[in-house]
């Protein structure tokens, strides 16, 4: 009678076909939409969403800053330069260009806080989409010195 009892827990050390297959169907439904969200992580986000733009402005604005000073400057004297509203033409992308980001320079007096006429080694830059307008610029100062 021992040895009846004794192998009859022998038998059940395993999973059933019902389990395994519920657990199968179980990793199947639940993997794909993990699979979605990591694709659209791999592939990219969409290029119109909010914050690939504003890393694209922010792009933008490194590599006007990346400039020497002396070009940036020197943009402040062109024709209808130095002025709050003024596009460089050398800086912004091409006009036309779908998502154009327009890089506005002007020299800068930190004493008033305002648009300086004068030399004051320091400019005043700012990127921003030309269909949102100035409202959602990325803006930054910049020094001759530094």
């Amino acid at each position: 009678m021992r040895n009846a009892h004794a192998l009859k827990g022998i038998g059940q050390t395993g999973f059933s076909y019902v389990e395994v297959l519920l657990s199968a169907v179980l990793v199947t439904v639940l993997l794909v939409p993990a699979l979605r969200a990591l694709q659209t992580g791999v592939t990219g986000s969409d290029t119109s969403s909010a914050a690939s733009r504003q890393l694209r402005l922010r792009a933008k604005l490194e590599e006007v800053l990346a400039r020497p000073f002396a070009k940036l400057y020197a943009e402040t004297y062109l024709g209808g330069g130095n002025t709050t509203s003024s596009a460089s033409a050398t800086f912004s992308d091409a006009v036309g260009q779908s998502e154009r980001r327009v890089v506005v320079l002007y020299r800068y007096d930190a004493s008033t806080n305002a648009l300086s006429g004068s030399d004051t080694g320091l400019l005043f830059v700012s990127v921003h989409y030309e269909a949102d307008g100035s409202a959602g610029a990325l803006s930054t100062l910049t020094g001759r010195w530094w």
